[in-house]
């Protein structure tokens, strides 16, 4: 009875036994633990260029050379031929008196021919300036000194003939009548010598044809197709782009 009773409390441990160790999940795996899942680590990512000091799309700061009319776009000898920059007086007719554009922050100027035996002499001149609105000043500025022109009068009777031109904006031409012709006939037929200036944002350029005996109406015509070419060379200072 003895041994009966101890056989029955061996059995009865094993199973108290089994069933602890097999308690728990039910399959026997380690519950998970709250350790954070470990992140893989890349390369940095690559550092931003950073944008243009000026902005994107600001103008240009400075007048690069390509900013004049090539040697070759003028129906002139390519030599003599002077490029100059720095601020100066504009190129005017001998009547007329604008100065220098003071608020210009830079400026190029180029003179092709020598004038001698009566040959015209191509001339431009390009001024820039900070913003828009200081360029359209001196536009208006240098219009109402070409008209000024108009008032003067020489012993020689030449005159001056203001209009306005269609290209970019603030467009305007002067003509030089030598001989006073225009004051009874037409203007077209009259001899002399013709520029034109314009602005295209914050650029003023300046294109004429000098001396020489030509009739108003063809140095017009060189002059005014010579500044539309010009007016083309400024679209970096144009804030509408190229």
């Amino acid at each position: 009875m003895r041994t009966s009773t101890r056989t029955l409390t061996v059995v009865a441990c094993a199973l108290v036994l089994a069933g602890c160790t097999s308690g728990g999940d039910g399959g026997g795996t380690a519950a998970p633990t709250d350790d954070p899942t470990p992140t893989t680590t890349g390369p940095d990512p690559a550092p931003t260029t950073p944008a243009p000091t000026g902005g994107a799309g600001a103008a240009p700061a400075d007048l690069a050379p390509e900013v004049l009319l090539p040697a070759t776009a003028w129906d002139l000898p390519v030599d003599p031929r002077e490029e100059s920059a720095g601020v100066v007086d504009w190129r005017l007719p001998q009547a007329c008196d604008a100065g220098a554009p003071e608020s210009a922050t830079a400026m190029r100027t180029v003179v092709q021919g020598d004038g001698q035996a009566e040959a015209q002499v191509g001339v431009q001149q390009v001024a820039l300036f900070a913003d828009a609105d200081a360029a359209v000043a001196e536009a208006d500025r240098l219009a109402a000194a070409l008209r000024e022109c108009t008032t003067y009068a020489s012993d020689t009777a030449t005159t001056y003939v203001v209009e306005p031109v269609e290209i970019g904006a603030q467009g305007t031409g002067i003509a030089t009548d030598y001989y006073g012709a225009s004051a009874t006939g037409s203007l077209d037929e009259a001899i002399g010598s013709y520029l034109v200036t314009t602005r295209r944002g914050t650029a003023i350029t300046l294109v004429g044809v000098e001396g020489g005996e030509a009739l108003v109406s063809s140095a017009r015509g060189t002059a005014t197709e010579q500044a539309q070419s010009a007016w083309a060379l400024l679209c970096g200072y144009d804030s509408s782009g190229c």
